[in-house]
């Protein structure tokens, strides 16, 4: 159910690229994060290829002789080779076990000098104001920085992992565990493309599967603002002084999802141009979104019920309390996760799979929902408005249980591709929702017949059943009959 990694997706994206942080001498592994790299355009190859560069330095004021026997090691490992690394740490392995595969590819001048891919090492921690040892061309690093890795990947695109390693190559070549007792501190920067190009730059600070977020989010606003725009226009035909409280609801939810979007979106540029998100823009625009969501289940489940239909008292303290019970508890799975996410960073990348409870919330609403319209279309005695709900609840059952089976697809997609694809489809699905629902309440609409007008304590003569009617003209025909 990786799906779920869409409800929280800017929850990802705040400690993704520019990453600052400290390496204890007590941890043994520390993985910084993990990094999608585009395709290599081998007609471009300087601006589309991975640029991994930064400081590390000792941490404190301290001034310590950096030696073989007390120094570690940073590698940037391709996720192919990174699954053995994790499983051999377990069980506590020796340096020389748990880097046996990546000594074959990662080149070291001394030891290393039959490595296929020279790009993966560096000692750390650099001299101070002075480039890393391994750095022997300083017109290939980033001006600023003490190392930078570039990275070509000309098949496909894939993530590459930024690890510290408490490891050393000692004189006789073979590794061993550093010996130090000083922590280490890093800045490092990873972009797609040329940091030092001014090219791509709603692109090249994202990990290459959250690439083209922003296009997404800015297609979303526009389709938005014409809801909005049709809301006002709803709004200026219709003949009442105020607007039906299902319109008001209607126009909360748009709103809701607007604002959502629009946080969403400024927060998207601030990451694009900074490298670091604003937990403020995350969070708000998080939970405005997630109200919008609960707010358009209420409407759903209101109108199953009958609600602006044929029963006025739809709306009952017990439909009340569960569904604030439900949206307190997609609220609260929200900020476990927000909390668990800020703790963890993205180490091990966006892994939302423990949170099961979304969909299970999910679920429960619709089959909340099912059995309102079922239980209501059994009480309605107008045949047309019957076949009407009939269609309605058939339309919305499958924006309930969609996200089931979109996960249940997309848990067949790679990782690169999956993000893009799921907040495609959900933002997409939810919108299409929402219009449905704009064109149903159109005041003058085909649909209009359904719904009775707040302000009416009875129906007028436009609202009335056509077996209402038929039942009306025969017994004033029959009252003529009698006269004569």
């Amino acid at each position: 159910m990786n799906f779920l990694c869409i409800l929280f997706w800017p929850i990802s994206t705040a400690l993704a690229v520019h990453l600052k942080g400290i390496w204890n001498y007590d941890e043994h592994i520390h993985i910084v994060t993990k990094f999608g790299v585009r395709q290599l355009n081998p007609l471009n190859k300087e601006n589309t290829k991975g640029f991994i560069y930064g400081n590390v330095t000792v941490g404190g004021e301290r001034n310590i002789q950096i030696t073989a026997s007390n120094r570690g090691s940073l590698f940037i490992i391709p996720e192919t080779m990174i699954n053995g690394l994790f499983v051999d740490s377990q069980y506590s392995a020796s340096c020389g076990t748990m880097l046996r595969n990546i000594s074959q590819f990662a080149f070291e001048s001394k030891c290393l000098t039959k490595g296929k891919r020279s790009d993966l090492l560096r000692w750390v921690p650099c001299p101070m104001n002075q480039l890393c040892a391994e750095e022997d061309n300083a017109l290939l690093v980033v001006p600023g920085y003490q190392f930078t890795f570039r990275i070509q990947e000309p098949v496909s695109p894939e993530f590459w992992y930024v690890v510290f390693i408490s490891c050393s190559l000692g004189p006789d070549c073979n590794w061993t565990e550093s010996v130090r007792d000083f922590p280490m501190n890093y800045d490092i920067w990873m972009v797609n493309g040329n940091p030092e190009s001014n090219s791509a730059i709603f692109s090249k600070q994202f990990s290459y599967e959250e690439q083209d977020i922003i296009h997404i989010y800015m297609f979303a606003l526009q389709m938005y603002v014409v809801l909005i725009l049709c809301q006002i226009r709803a709004a200026s035909i219709t003949r009442q002084s105020k607007l039906d409280q299902r319109q008001r609801l209607l126009n909360c939810i748009i709103g809701f999802k607007f604002c959502a979007l629009v946080l969403q979106s400024i927060e998207t540029f601030i990451f694009a141009l900074f490298g670091r998100a604003t937990v403020v823009f995350m969070f708000v625009g998080e939970l405005l979104r997630i109200f919008a969501v609960c707010l358009l289940c209420l409407l759903l489940i209101l109108v199953s019920r009958g609600w602006s239909l044929n029963q006025s008292n739809a709306f009952t303290s017990r439909v009340k309390y569960v569904w604030i019970v439900l949206s307190l508890i997609h609220v609260a799975i929200f900020v476990n996760r927000f909390v668990n996410i800020k703790n963890e960073g993205k180490a091990d990348g966006i892994n939302f799979l423990s949170s099961h409870g979304i969909i299970i919330t999910r679920m429960c609403q619709g089959a909340w929902f099912l059995f309102e319209v079922k239980r209501t279309i059994l009480r309605e005695q107008w045949e047309e408005r019957a076949v009407f709900l009939v269609h309605f609840g058939a339309a919305y059952m499958v924006w309930f249980i969609f996200p089931l089976g979109l996960g249940v697809i997309t848990a067949y997609i790679s990782d690169l591709w999956r993000l893009k694809i799921i907040l495609a489809i959900s933002t997409f699905a939810n919108f299409v929702a929402i219009a449905c629902l704009v064109h149903i309440f159109w005041p003058n609409g085909s649909n209009s017949k359904f719904f009775s007008s707040d302000t009416h304590v009875h129906r007028s003569i436009e609202r009335v059943s056509s077996t209402d009617l038929d039942e009306f003209e025969k017994m004033l025909i029959g009252n003529d009959d009698d006269q004569d």
